[in-house]
């Protein structure tokens, strides 16, 4: 008897529990670049803003905005944000260098590692 009881007792207790709701998030963020847009050309020493909202259904972990130089490879400004809700906006800028062309990315995770990613292409003279 005390076996059966024990047995039910798990067996509530392990289906009353379920899974964290992490694991049950299969809704990745949105990301939005609002600037710069695809294919934009910019001269030497002018600013290139990089603006864009995040949004997701239950909370924005973190944000990463990547500035890699297409030609080389190299990784120009690696920032990380953490906007801590379920709507977030990231702004920052670089500046142009002439012959360099840029592929800027903006990625969202949130609680439940759901990545999504968001890429402009962009050059300057």
């Amino acid at each position: 008897m005390k076996t059966v009881l024990s047995a039910l007792l798990t067996a509530f207790l392990l289906s009353a529990c379920g899974k964290p709701a992490a694991e049950k998030d299969k809704v990745f963020p949105v990301v939005s670049i609002s600037s710069p847009t695809a294919g934009q050309v910019f001269t030497p020493g002018q600013l290139i803003p990089i603006n864009a909202s995040i949004t997701d259904d239950t909370y924005i972990a973190e944000v990463h905005i990547h500035i890699s130089n297409t030609n080389t490879g190299a990784l120009l400004m690696d920032v990380h944000e953490y906007p801590a809700g379920k709507t977030g906006t990231v702004s920052q800028s670089i500046t142009a260098v002439a012959g360099v062309n840029y592929k800027i990315q903006v990625i969202a995770k949130d609680r439940a590692v759901n990545e999504t990613n968001s890429t402009v292409l962009v050059s300057c003279n």
